[in-house]
């Protein structure tokens, strides 16, 4: 599957789907037991879903995607607010952590921004090799360190997440996320996708581009 770059050392990557578009029609067409009547006919139906208010949200639910993300952990723990979808995280607590902290651009005291972060990574490595256990020593490492996570939603809240992350409210960085993640779910469910965008984003006026 696709992997994408974030930030500077960041990455998302769709481990693996289920469904797509032709989940989102079977989910619609049983209700009636209708069948296409024509080549466009489950286009136009899923965009007529995602116009329709109230929205009929369960039809969407049967398409699923399982992400890969390695992100700052203060964007994780935005990311964990969402909390429809199932999480697991690299945990601290067994493993040793890497030495890989967000780095931003353009902003004044870098340097010192850097020699805060290694100062707390060499403080790190001196407990656990003085016998501390790793789950105590983490507490020493600041929230740009990065993490890794698996995240397991199905599609309907997947749109739920990017019309959050996508608003110019939500974080930075955060964007940028939510940025690659549609990027690489409009390769995958392409007519959801699109009609997302038409029927919600845009008229919100959110992007999907920079």
């Amino acid at each position: 599957m696709e992997r994408l770059p974030v930030l500077d050392k960041g990455f998302i990557e769709l481990e693996e789907w289920m469904g797509g578009d032709a989940a989102v029609v079977r989910a619609a067409r049983i209700c009636y037991q209708s069948v296409a009547r024509s080549a466009d006919a489950d286009e136009r139906l899923i965009r007529r879903e995602l116009r329709r208010e109230p929205k009929v949200n369960t039809i969407f639910e049967h398409a699923v995607l399982r992400w890969h993300i390695k992100c700052p952990i203060f964007v994780a723990r935005q990311w964990h607010r969402h909390r429809i979808g199932s999480f697991n995280e690299l945990s601290l607590r067994y493993c040793i952590a890497e030495r890989a902290y967000y780095v931003p651009e353009n902003e004044a005291n870098l340097d010192e921004y850097r020699a805060h972060m290694e100062a707390s990574f060499d403080l790190y490595e001196r407990l656990v090799a003085a016998g501390w256990r790793r789950e105590r020593a983490r507490a020493v490492l600041g929230t740009g360190v990065y993490t890794e996570f698996i995240w397991t939603v199905n599609a309907w809240s997947f749109m739920n997440w990017l019309t959050k992350r996508l608003d110019k409210a939500a974080q930075w960085e955060h964007r940028q996320y939510a940025r690659a993640a549609y990027r690489i779910w409009q390769g995958i469910m392409p007519i959801t996708a699109n009609a997302f965008y038409e029927a919600v984003l845009k008229p919100l006026g959110l992007e999907v581009e920079e």
